[in-house]
This record gives structure tokens, sequence and C-alpha cells, in this order.
């Protein structure tokens, strides 16, 4: 893999991780964002996804790939949740 592509993955990985504790501190804080991580992380371990290590980029502590893989395919289910709210609600006027 280019590093460019792992670069811009690990970005994707560390905005992620930044973005959730960022909101554990302030008030913007929901019950949906550690339930998203905790079903992404888990569905990732269970099935043994591991996104970078796909990529190349092989963890030396067991697990932290998939946790990894599971926080990205938890901000994955927040960003879609959020675009349905926005096609389906109705406009203010």
């Amino acid at each position: 893999m280019d590093m460019i592509a792992k670069i811009i993955i690990g970005a994707v990985v560390v905005e992620a991780i930044i973005e959730y504790f960022s909101a554990t501190l302030t008030k913007d804080f929901q019950l949906r964002y550690a339930l998203s991580i905790a079903f992404g992380s888990a569905f990732a371990t269970l099935y043994e996804l591991d996104l970078l290590a796909i990529l190349g980029l092989e963890a030396r502590v067991p697990y932290v790939g998939m946790i990894l893989t599971g926080i990205l395919l938890s901000r994955g289910s927040n960003y879609i949740t959020n675009l349905v709210k926005k096609i389906t609600s109705k406009p203010c006027d």
C-alpha cells in the first residue's frame, strides 16, 4: 500500500478517536457514541476485521487493529444516521 494512503487512513483513525473523546469531555456526549464504539469494536473483533493490517499497518499488540477498525465502523454508522436524519427531516420555514 502506498505510504500516502496509510497516512490518510491513520489521519481518519486519529480524527475518529479524538472526535469521540472530545465529545465525552463536553455536553455533546450521547449514549449512542459509547454504544456505537462498543458494537463496532465487538463486530470487528468477532469477525477479525482489521483494516489497518490489510493496508500493511500491523500492530504489535493483538486486537488493537480490530478495535481501531471497530471505531472506524462506528463513525460510519454515525455519519449515515446523521445523513438519514437530515434527509428525512422537514426544512424549517
